[in-house]
């Protein structure tokens, strides 16, 4: 080893014991970094295909239907590369003669196909998309699908157990089960893999980040939808080619509230969310936005998928501009199929290109217009900046700096080979540092090729709070990290083509202290091990969907930072819940109405 390598070697050593999140014995173990610039084999198509029968949409929006399904994609056990059916009730089903998967709804075999197919179909979306294989965020290759996960409206993503759940809950005699609705099984199947592309976000206490994870859930959905023709066919014929009107494709798990809400039904605790991607809000300051608005259809306010909704409305209206520019040169399914796969290239390379740790809404919607620089040649700019200018995200005069600066970046080519951590901190060192008066001390995280020839390296490094005060209660003392980084992106003929450097600052600390505030004033906080704490029981309500792991014992490996204090981290699951109250797309709309009429 040169003596310039063992100093990078050396130096890395001491930024990766500074910059460790994972805690032994708490959080599961992350996947590990990968550096390869050999390029990604592209998906492969189908050989062979079986039949199974699956809801398109939701179980109260449309009929059963019979859907092909790769060969490859569902060995018997319900396996494949990427996931295994782990059923908590019953075991999994069993192929026909020919092979095919033809269990009807009230089986809890459908349920079992249901999720295995939304759940394969939203990851082979995205890799398609991606140009790429997309690994998750945990060193192994399966994740788990439950669709008997238990009782409760209830569906999660676990980064620990490397589990999707969906849970079943009963309406006078009817049960509802999350894994017979493909919003669901998408939008929970997507946290899995916006974790594995970016699983800093899931370690976050900022407001961007986790409501990213949110929106990027809810535009899954409606990518997912959008991609089969009969549900096109019905959108069409119901909208007469008009997005703009409130439609089943717009609105996400609708009918599973309401079913709730036409009982009249309260459901305590974690259950799906309705977010209706059709809405008129508008960015606000940070402390503009209440912890719990008093019109939350209409409303803004701090906790996450309420909050989600802002960017889950820009990428609809992105959708739609793109849509009705194309349907003037084209017929209307055709241009609802093109625009699909135009957003859903923009919506991931947008994720790559984007921050890799604390971020916010206008972040993001400066990585879509990288993307669509980067991909589609600015093709869709216009389109895109006038929606987050109306939206409040992003000014068009901001904007156009931005673009004038991607155009203006340095010819700087990326590497032929990276082979290790050593080497990407090598070239960040001597090459993109000088000349782009990037520092340095940056943690390298990954590189890889995709089969496109396109090339990311990516960098990151953190910033340590201790939360102060005494709001903050039992909590008081405890440190929590966020992160920052960077992000290189080159196009095919290697030449550099995006930089995002987005350290932490100091008003994502701020607003990181009092957005855990809320937490713990929620009693969103549960002590590691899976108990609570004590002495917060009699001061908070219980956590029934928690955000927060609180360790009062730091291990030895954390301990020389920490000084003995204790720390929180996230909770490593991300559960999806329900508002205070439930409405239908009417109520809805005549919220809207009237906050219009004031």
């Amino acid at each position: 080893m040169t003596d310039e390598k063992a100093s990078i070697f050396f130096r890395l050593r001491r930024l990766q014991e500074q910059n460790r999140s994972d805690i032994p014995g708490v959080m599961m173990q992350k996947n590990m970094s990968a550096f390869t610039l050999h390029e990604d084999a592209a998906p492969e198509p189908p050989r062979s295909t079986v039949s199974v029968v699956v809801h398109p949409q939701d179980p109260f929006v449309s009929e059963p239907a019979v859907r092909q399904m790769n060969a490859a994609d569902i060995a018997p056990g319900l396996v494949n590369t990427r996931f295994q059916l782990r059923d908590s009730v019953v075991k999994p089903a069993k192929p026909d003669a020919q092979g095919n998967y033809l269990y009807w709804p009230g089986t809890p075999e459908f349920d079992q196909i249901n999720s295995f197919y939304y759940a394969t179909f939203t990851l082979r979306m995205y890799e398609r998309y991606a140009h790429r294989t997309l690994s998750w965020s945990f060193p192994a290759a399966r994740l788990l699908i439950d669709p008997h996960a238990g009782d409760g409206a209830n569906a999660f993503y676990s980064e620990q157990d490397r589990l999707l759940g969906f849970h079943s809950f009963q309406v006078e005699n009817e049960f509802i089960y999350a894994a017979q609705s493909a919003d669901v099984v998408s939008h929970e199947t997507a946290h899995a893999i916006l974790d594995g592309v970016r699983d800093l976000y899931n370690e976050s206490f900022g407001l961007g980040s986790a409501a990213f994870h949110e929106s990027f859930g809810d535009m899954t959905a409606v990518l997912v939808a959008l991609h089969d023709d009969s549900l096109v066919r019905r959108l069409l014929e119901w909208t007469k080619g008009n997005l703009r009107l409130v439609n089943f494709i717009s609105v996400v798990a609708d009918q599973i509230t309401e079913r709730l809400r036409q009982r009249g039904q309260e459901m305590p605790g974690r259950t799906v969310y309705l977010r209706n991607a059709l809405n008129d809000l508008k960015s606000l300051p940070f402390d503009q936005l209440p912890n719990i608005p008093s019109n939350p259809e209409v409303e803004l306010g701090r906790e996450i998928h309420n909050y989600s909704r802002l960017f889950t409305g820009a990428f609809y209206d992105i959708l739609v501009g793109i849509y009705e520019s194309l349907r003037k040169s084209m017929e209307d399914r055709m241009a609802i199929h093109s625009t699909r796969d135009i957003v859903g290239h923009i919506l991931i390379g947008a994720v790559e290109l984007g921050p890799v740790g604390e971020m916010d809404f206008v972040d993001m919607a400066r990585a879509f217009l990288a993307a669509d620089s980067v991909l589609y040649d600015g093709k869709h700019t216009s389109i895109l900046q006038q929606v987050f200018d109306e939206r409040g995200l992003f000014s068009k005069a901001d904007s156009e700096a931005f673009l004038a600066l991607l155009k203006g970046l340095p010819d700087v080519r990326a590497p032929e080979i990276i082979d290790s951590a050593v080497d990407a901190a090598l070239f960040l060192e001597q090459k993109i540092a000088p000349v782009l008066s990037i520092p340095a001390d940056l943690t390298p995280m990954n590189a890889y090729r995709n089969a496109a020839g396109s090339t990311f390296i990516t960098y990151f490094n953190h910033r340590r709070t201790t939360l102060s005060g005494s709001l903050y209660h039992e909590f008081a003392g405890s440190h929590l990290d966020a992160f920052g980084g960077l992000t290189l992106a080159f196009d095919a003929t290697g030449r550099l083509r995006s930089v995002c450097l987005r350290p932490v600052t100091d008003e994502d600390i701020r607003q990181i202290h009092i957005l855990t505030a809320d937490l713990i004033a929620a009693g969103a906080i549960v002590a590691s091990g899976g108990g609570q704490l004590t002495s917060a029981q009699s001061l908070y309500n219980q956590p029934d969907n928690p955000v927060g792991l609180w360790l009062a014992n730091p291990p030895l490996l954390d301990a020389p930072l920490a000084s003995g204090r204790a720390k929180l981290v996230k909770y490593p699951v991300i559960f999806d819940h329900l508002p205070g109250h439930i409405t239908n797309g009417l109520q809805y709309l005549a919220a809207w109405r009237r906050k219009l009429l004031l």
